[in-house]
């Protein structure tokens, strides 16, 4: 019996599902860090800008390679577990104190992927559900016909979405 080889992305039946954040920028869903990431209303599709030097000059990664790599940091990434809150985010563990934009939600990923210590990196993900607070009340509710996916009000809702097969 061979093992697998360590390189290679984990084979997933169906789709992981977890948590993370976006911007909500308009009427798109953007990353919370990298903001020029706009997310596809369905499915988007990871790719990778990531270049490195050599002596031709900078070069992509990986090129003619499907994201994500091993070797890079490139994929739609999701957490296994959601931090604990009550609506808003822990702007100190983000290091970011407006989150007038920002939305909580569940996202579903597959393709190549490959799982971390606090969450995964996909090749495809699209979002299931979107967390509803107040303050961003119809703008949730637009985002969330526009892509698709449902709108939850209460954190036992949140976690029971992600609980959820693809």
């Amino acid at each position: 019996m061979s093992h697998a080889d360590p390189g290679s992305p984990e084979l997933v039946v169906g789709a992981w599902r977890g948590y993370r954040v976006w911007r909500i920028r308009g009427d798109r869903l953007t990353g919370w860090w990298y903001t020029d990431y706009a997310w596809a209303p369905g499915t988007s599709e990871a790719s990778c800008d990531a270049r490195r030097w050599t002596l031709r000059g900078r070069r992509a990664r990986h090129p003619g390679l499907a994201a994500p790599q091993r070797d890079c940091a490139c994929g739609l990434y999701a957490l296994l577990r959601p931090w604990d809150f009550a609506g808003y985010l822990p702007a100190r563990h983000f290091g970011y104190y407006d989150q007038a934009n920002a939305v909580v939600g569940v996202v579903a990923g597959w393709g190549r992927a490959f799982r971390g210590k606090h969450g995964w990196r996909a090749q495809f993900a699209k979002p299931v559900a979107l967390y509803w607070t107040p303050d961003l009340d119809e703008q949730v509710d637009r985002i969330a016909r526009r892509y698709g996916c449902q709108v939850v009000q209460g954190r036992s809702d949140l976690l029971a979405v992600a609980e959820q097969h693809a």
